[in-house]
């Protein structure tokens, strides 16, 4: 997903840079007047005796250290020249380090200067563009519509600037929704638009595989030729109790669900891909077609999906119904994992993931509250309630581990199932043992965190 922040985030980086560009070029200018004034006096060995007391106090303001090396050579070799020493190799080699020295201050100049052209060059090119940013974000600011002429300007940054075309996409849209909303506020419509767009970029697929199903070649080709007959059916539920008469078996009728979804996630899949192409996505007509074939996938997807895990529910074994006991999955520093978690839950959940354990503990679960796994997570389960999901892990029908807890928004199931059940749980009867001893402690901490936390008048 994304918001307006993103661009705002990114020109205020760009301008602040533009910033440092200027204070660099100003700090430059400086180093080179003084750089200047020091070569004026560095033509030969006798005009920088002579001048050295001024030398060394512009050197010794922007480099101490040639200053401090120059400074010895300097009093030695005025040693040197009042006892009429200037014919010793000592006095030779002090004004050979000197010469040294002094070539080493022409060089820094040198340097200096081709910086400041370099970064010159780079400031006066930036010009327009900063100034073009400027106003997309005092127009951000005072939620002001922004021209297609800017727009076209900030797509063209984002081709400069090695963009990926997903990337582009994404923050064009952003720029798209933002208009569309000003657009609407102005002109009092109700706010229609969604984020279509955004959600296919960040689309994730639900990995469904059933492997206690035997695979029916048969079963594949009808699952085609229902597929292409799909966009004339008008009443689904009447569909599906013809599915469910045709298909007596049960294996055949899950296997059927099974590849149907994966059917249309394929489908999903390529519009996607559609609207990853910028051709496609800039072109508005493209767009609004590529867009309601998605929603159109999505809606079969759904329909098709919810038919499969109602079939999957009735076969979920049933959780004994009292004296359950809790454990907790702990991080590698012994801490309970779902104290962590509990941090990034917002307020209005926590009464929720509270009853949720309690009904775990009493045996009082719905069979909407309690669902299994039928991907890589089987041997997992989870328990839910609105956009809560709490992962746990059978040890016994009487024994159950507390993987964690995250929230569930748009399409980040998979992200935290993945991330849930990769956690480590207890497996011998020495860890087994030693988490029971906790567990009472542990519910005490979680149920103290959510009553001080809770939001009060929970949705």
């Amino acid at each position: 997903m994304g918001n307006i922040l993103q661009i705002t985030d990114m020109l205020e980086l760009e301008i602040e840079k533009d910033k440092t560009d200027k204070d660099d070029l100003y700090q430059y200018q400086t180093l080179i007047y003084l750089y200047k004034e020091i070569l004026m006096y560095i033509d030969d060995i006798d005009k920088l005796m002579a001048n050295k007391e001024n030398v060394l106090m512009i050197l010794d303001m922007i480099d101490k250290n040639i200053a401090l090396q120059l400074t010895k050579k300097l009093v030695l070799i005025e040693w040197y020249k009042q006892r009429n020493l200037i014919d010793l190799d000592e006095y030779k080699n002090a004004i050979k380090v000197v010469n040294q020295l002094l070539n080493k201050i022409n060089k820094k100049y040198q340097e200096l200067n081709d910086r400041y052209a370099e970064l010159k060059k780079k400031i006066e090119d930036n010009k327009e563009k900063i100034t073009i940013f400027k106003i997309i974000l005092t127009k951000i600011k005072f939620k002001q519509y922004i021209p297609y002429k800017i727009v076209n300007f900030f797509e063209k940054y984002l081709e400069e600037k090695n963009f990926s075309p997903v990337e582009q996409i994404k923050l064009l849209e952003i720029i798209n929704i933002y208009n569309r909303n000003v657009y609407e506020r102005i002109h009092n419509y109700p706010q229609s638009y969604k984020n279509e767009v955004l959600d296919m970029i960040s689309f994730g697929f639900e990995i469904i595989e059933d492997d206690n199903l035997d695979y029916n070649k048969e079963i594949e080709r009808k699952v085609e030729l229902h597929y292409s007959l799909l966009k004339y059916q008008k009443d689904f539920n009447t569909y599906f109790e013809e599915i469910n008469q045709e298909l007596q078996n049960e294996n055949d009728l899950r296997l059927f669900y099974v590849l149907m979804i994966k059917k249309i996630q394929g489908q999903i899949f390529e519009t996607i891909s559609l609207i990853k192409m910028k051709e496609f996505y800039v072109d508005l007509e493209t767009k609004k077609e590529i867009i309601y074939e998605y929603k159109h996938l999505i809606n079969l997807y759904l329909k098709f999906r919810n038919k499969y895990f109602n079939i999957i529910s009735k076969d979920e074994e049933k959780i004994e119904t009292s004296d359950i006991q809790l454990i907790f999955a702990q991080d590698a520093n012994s801490k309970p994992y779902i104290m962590k978690d509990l941090k990034n839950v917002n307020n209005e959940y926590l009464s929720k993931i509270w009853t949720l354990l309690t009904s775990l503990i009493n045996g009082t679960l719905t069979n909407k509250n309690i669902e299994g796994f039928t991907s890589q997570y089987k041997g997992f389960r989870k328990l839910k309630d609105d956009q809560i999901r709490i992962v746990i892990r059978p040890i016994n029908p009487k024994l159950y581990c507390i993987m964690g807890v995250g929230v569930k928004k748009d399409n980040t199931g998979n992200v935290i199932y993945s991330t849930l059940c990769g956690r480590k749980y207890p497996t011998s009867a020495e860890e087994i043992s030693k988490l029971l001893e906790e567990s009472t402690n542990n519910l005490q901490n979680i149920e103290q965190y959510i009553t001080e936390n809770r939001r009060r008048g929970n949705r």
